[in-house]
């Protein structure tokens, strides 16, 4: 072979191997139904097996939060109630209930399908920007990735689903704004925006710095004067939107920081929170082997992680002049995890759920690792991938099972999280539902002593003792209760309970008057007040106290059979 035909090839290689980069900085528009009639094949065949790998996941019971918001809210099967408040999750929550019931399944399969639609969407967005070799290399790895069970199995997790396609579609088409100047395009873009606000208040936010990223990335004249005239409308959108999400956000860190979890800062230390939280999440999503609900055990050490942190930012800029593909993948990462580690105490330091969307720049990295490789060694790369699906999609399968029951979930939780109070407190309460109540006593225990000032585990441990019968060490454990944390109403009423049963008519009076004074419009507290009042013998006064019960909740049937005896006690 002639000299001048080797460099002709080598020329050819050096164009193909460029091909995606080129690609990235051009202006077709991303043509969303035209990827997907181009790859429907693929595109089948990954959902498919999509469905398989999460099947396990499908016979899964509601656990946790699914409780509160589904089979135990009153509201769920009332459609006007959810449009009241306008949240896309609590809507397609009360429809779903109304057509097939309050079961897990239809929740679930919803669940997956909001999963399939984020990987369509995904795969048009990297198959647009890099090419179908990465797209499909990064989609493969997306499918199996295990921290995606959290988001996907359970139900509770599907806000993130939402959001995760809200700030994607929303990209897509201010992308396609920039390249072709079409106002429809940005109308399309911050409607669906606003769609992800309603469903979660901060999280998308990081669209604005998503679009930044990709400015640097293109680095085009063109596109930086089409901002520069936006810039006005941008900044009143957000200023409108940030000053709607202020009382969620404020309410939040209330919540968050009040009571026994008072610090002395709302403000996380940042010296330890991002060095700490991103190698974390680093190593959860390359390494998933301790998967939980409630990531409290961070083991690498101080200097690990400011490593990591450093070797990560460093890799940014360095990529940065060698290759923006790796850049851009990257910088997602952190992008789009942003808001989730605001330096405001508002949420867990590190959760699987807040990784979803990231982890797409996650598995971008590894999908633009594996095509470079197959350039030079295409059987090492066909091999990198095989191993990574297989050992990804057996971890998966076994973390679904996790989430089947709340019992399994608690115990995992507790078991890869013995320093969480919080799992402990829940695993007490499970075996509580499942009446082996001296393993539920260990439970609450367990929590205190992990958190010694838990007033909620005290109380629930008290709950216990009364099941069975050990009124002294419920009142104790009530009492304990109460001097860590003095507002709990429902303390009170549990201890008037014990009063009336042991005959102690003031303590009764005492603390029945209390919970009223902590829960003035709270008809239950006023209903036990007329309970005791009348046991007393002050039987004006219990009909007083009834009767506010029944101003506050006139259908409380308890209550009106009891006004109804203490009126036919008067006349008598």
């Amino acid at each position: 072979m002639s000299q001048k035909k080797k460099k002709l090839e080598r020329k050819i290689k050096k164009i193909e191997v460029n091909k995606d980069k080129i690609e990235f900085g051009d202006d077709k528009l991303i043509d969303f139904l035209g990827v997907v009639k181009k790859h429907w094949i693929f595109l089948v065949i990954l959902l498919i097996g999509t469905f398989i790998l999460f099947a396990n996941g499908l016979n899964a019971n509601f656990v946790s939060d699914d409780y509160a918001t589904i089979p135990q809210n009153p509201n769920i099967l009332n459609l006007g109630v959810a449009l009241k408040i306008f949240n896309p999750v609590d809507i397609s929550n009360a429809i779903i209930a109304n057509i097939f019931g309050i079961i897990p399944l239809p929740f679930h399969l919803y669940s997956l399908f909001l999963y399939f639609i984020f990987l369509i969407i995904s795969f048009v967005t990297l198959e647009s920007l890099f090419g179908e070799v990465v797209a499909k290399f990064s989609m493969v790895i997306f499918s199996v990735l295990p921290i995606h069970v959290e988001a996907v199995t359970w139900i509770s997790g599907k806000p993130y689903l939402f959001i995760g396609i809200t700030i994607l579609l929303s990209f897509i088409y201010f992308v396609n704004y920039l390249k072709s100047e079409k106002i429809k395009y940005l109308i399309f873009s911050l409607l669906i925006l606003l769609f992800g606000f309603l469903v979660d208040k901060p999280r998308p936010f990081s669209l604005i710095i998503l679009i930044l990223l990709y400015l640097i990335y293109i680095n085009k004249k063109d596109y930086w004067n089409r901002i520069s005239k936006l810039l006005s409308l941008i900044g009143v959108t957000f200023g409108v939107l940030l000053l709607i999400a202020w009382p969620y956000i404020s309410n939040r860190i209330n919540v968050v920081n009040g009571g026994i979890n008072a610090s002395e800062s709302i403000f996380y230390n940042p010296f330890f929170q991002y060095p700490t939280g991103l190698a974390k999440y680093f190593q959860i999503m390359f390494f998933p082997a301790d998967l939980t609900l409630y990531h409290t055990m961070y083991i690498f050490p101080v200097w690990l992680n400011w490593a990591i942190l450093l070797i990560y930012f460093g890799s940014i800029g360095y990529f940065y002049f060698k290759d923006k593909r790796y850049f851009f993948a990257l910088s997602f990462i952190l992008v789009t995890i942003l808001p989730s580690m605001a330096p405001v105490k508002v949420s867990w330091l590190v959760a699987e759920r807040y990784a979803f969307l990231a982890s797409l720049g996650f598995c971008l990295l590894l999908g633009l690792i594996i095509t470079d490789l197959g350039k030079k060694y295409k059987s090492v790369s066909v091999i990198i991938l095989a191993v990574i699906v297989l050992l990804y999609g057996v971890r998966t399968y076994l973390r679904n099972i996790d989430w089947q029951t709340n019992h399994k979930l608690w115990v995992n939780t507790c078991q890869v999280s013995p320093n969480s109070h919080n799992a402990w407190n829940n695993i007490g309460d499970d075996y509580d539902k499942l009446e082996q109540y001296e393993n539920s006593i260990k439970g609450f225990t367990q929590s205190t002593v992990v958190k010694p000032n838990y007033a909620d585990a005290y109380h629930n441990r008290a709950n216990i003792f009364f099941k069975i019968g050990r009124l002294d060490l419920a009142r104790y454990s009530y009492e304990t209760a109460l001097s860590f944390s003095p507002g709990l109403y429902q303390t009170y009423l549990s201890l008037t309970q014990i009063d009336l049963l042991e005959k102690k008519m003031d303590l009764a009076l005492k603390h029945a008057a209390i919970s009223v004074q902590l829960q003035q419009e709270n008809p239950q507290s006023w209903y036990v007040l007329a309970v005791v009042q009348g046991q007393a013998g002050l039987i004006n006064d219990a009909k007083t106290s009834v009767k506010n019960a029944l101003i506050l909740d006139p259908s409380y049937q308890a209550a009106r059979d009891l006004l109804a005896s203490i009126e036919a006690l008067i006349e008598e």
